[in-house]
């Protein structure tokens, strides 16, 4: 199952540059970004390790409802830290919700405890945010599925895993890509989206938000009704980028 985690996330890592990368565009781009990052004085290496201090506990907790002082942070002690660089997460067992998965083909009923999550904090042009957030063509998946095989076979063929490993993750990414809808939302920061996305049988619904440079995606699941959850991740974003970003 790690395995198959692994080649999938290379796989769907690979979706998101699969189109555009031509040297013309790519040096267009990384010149439009150095632009953005010498205007604005947020830098995403500035939060490195430190994505605590973006989204504190006490934010969620507040978002949450819940108690500070009975939520797991993750990553929390330094060395996480070291490790999990991409993501603060803040959970709690506080209801008896599920949610359906599916592993290898068998559905399962695992806990579902409630979350607000911070990750993927970077330093973008709006054109790239918007690059990489939006409703992909019949010919972006077409291309798209084109580059998963590729991937994926070219993973086989070096060893790195096997045929049975690298075809369930082929099959996983284009069914996740399949799944993959942007919805824009106004008010948010200079730009953001909600995205959508099925994972391995699993819904998940994320808030990715453009603000002068700086790119960041919000995770906020507290409730079975997704319009609470909407809301809920909103009002974070405005109050992280009002307490923290201007």
């Amino acid at each position: 199952m790690i395995k198959i985690f692994s080649v999938c996330v290379t796989v769907l890592l690979l979706t998101t540059s699969c189109n555009g990368n031509k040297n013309e565009q790519k040096d267009s781009l990384e010149s439009d970004l150095n632009n953005v990052i010498n205007e604005h004085a947020k830098v995403a290496d500035d939060f490195s390790g430190k994505l605590d201090e973006l989204l504190t506990l006490e934010m969620a907790a507040a978002i949450s409802g819940y108690p500070a002082a009975e939520a797991k942070k993750s990553p929390d002690s330094d060395e996480e830290k070291k490790i999990n660089k991409i993501s603060v997460s803040y959970t709690w067992k506080k209801t008896n919700r599920m949610k359906e998965v599916e592993v290898l083909g068998r559905k399962m009923d695992v806990p579902r405890p409630d979350v607000v999550e911070l990750s993927w904090v970077k330093n973008n042009t709006l054109e790239g945010f918007k690059k990489e957030n939006h409703n992909p063509t019949a010919d972006e998946l077409a291309q798209t599925n084109v580059e998963i095989d590729k991937k994926t076979t070219e993973l086989n063929q070096q060893g790195k895993a096997s045929k049975e490993t690298t075809d369930k993750a082929a099959e996983i990414g284009k069914d996740a890509m399949k799944n993959f809808s942007v919805e824009e939302v106004a008010g948010v920061g200079d730009y953001a989206v909600f995205t959508n996305t099925k994972f391995a049988g699993v819904s998940v619904r994320e808030l990715k938000v453009y603000y002068k440079g700086l790119s960041f995606t919000l995770l906020v699941d507290l409730s079975d009704d997704a319009t609470i959850n909407d809301e809920k991740a909103i009002a974070l974003a405005k109050q992280i980028i009002k307490e923290k970003l201007q």
